[in-house]
């Protein structure tokens, strides 16, 4: 039980840091012109309140790293960010009214929001590694 509860603790850590480089990430992307060059309309401001969100949002995903992978960590960041991508392009940015995939905001969001996630999953995928996990 003490292991167990010691790897969620890893696993929410490693989620956290995930989070915050989903939000850095997607920051920049807006910030540098990257998603107007795609014609997407995503350029959040970076607030206390943008980064504290996907935070701890990024904590709870982060749980999915309990699930056993054999393979390389680049991989295992890369594909297990493909389940919150999917969360957010299949249900909560449709939910808002961007349509599904969230194409409201651009053709291109699906393609945005999966490199974001994607910059989350390795950043806490190589963590654990670093953990040896």
């Amino acid at each position: 039980m003490r292991e167990f509860i010691k790897n969620l603790s890893v696993c929410f850590a490693a989620g956290s840091l995930a989070g915050l480089a989903y939000a850095l990430g997607l920051w920049a992307m807006g910030h540098y012109g990257f998603t107007r060059w795609l014609g997407v309309d995503i350029a959040p401001y970076l607030s206390n309140t943008y980064l504290y969100q996907r935070i701890v949002w990024g904590g709870i995903c982060g749980l999915i790293f309990l699930l056993p992978w054999q393979k390389s960590w680049l991989a295992r960041g890369f594909f297990l960010s493909l389940i919150p991508a999917g969360i957010l392009l299949l249900l909560l940015l449709p939910m808002r009214g961007y349509g599904p995939g969230a194409v409201g905001l651009g053709m291109m969001t699906p393609l945005v929001i999966v490199l974001a996630c994607a910059m989350g999953g390795i950043a806490a995928s190589g963590l654990l590694r670093a953990q040896g996990r």
